[in-house]
């Protein structure tokens, strides 16, 4: 699906290469956008594009807004990053030093007044839930594609690329092998 197909998405930034770093991408946002969408606590949804094809839909609550929500993306080659983020990342870089556009989107939901359950009671609250948004995205793609994006591996039931995985495993084993 392309982008341009989203009415409710915004654009936050592209992707781009890191020079001599552990870590081979960056998302450069760009000068002119507010610091509060980048750090709004709001729930949010992800788009990473590719060459303007949606690739992959994630959703996020984490403190520090979309900043926040891409760090396990952009610093997967540190610490003990799992295999999403570990994949993703390496696909973001491969997409780049072919000369590809991957940029970043994002759609957030106003907030709502909601009654939620508490220990002693109820309280009329505001809430924004992200997996309800993640899913609506999710579901609206798939009924246009009969598929999710492609780097949902999971959604789709499908296996990381066998060599992004390999070196998930072996990126692991030196990081242990260094203890």
């Amino acid at each position: 699906m392309n982008i341009k197909d989203v009415k409710t998405a915004i654009k936050i930034g592209d992707f781009v290469l890191r020079k001599n770093h552990r870590n081979k991408i960056d998302i450069k946002y760009p000068p002119n956008i507010d610091k509060k969408i980048l750090t709004d606590n709001s729930a949010r949804i992800y788009l990473i594009i590719q060459d303007e094809v949606i690739k992959k839909i994630g959703g996020s609550t984490s403190k520090g807004g979309i900043r926040s929500t891409m760090n396990p993306y952009i610093s997967a080659m540190t610490g003990s990053p799992g295999v999403p983020r570990f994949v993703i990342h390496l696909l973001v870089e491969k997409a780049l030093i072919n000369n590809s556009k991957v940029e970043l989107f994002m759609i957030t939901s106003p907030r709502t007044l909601a009654k939620v359950s508490g220990l002693f009671g109820y309280k009329k609250v505001e809430i924004a839930s992200f997996k309800e948004m993640e899913n609506l995205c999710k579901s609206d793609y798939y009924s246009k594609e009969e598929k999710y994006p492609d780097w949902n591996f999971q959604e789709n039931h499908e296996p990381y690329p066998p060599e992004l995985a390999r070196k998930h495993n072996l990126y692991h084993q030196k990081r242990l092998s260094k203890r």
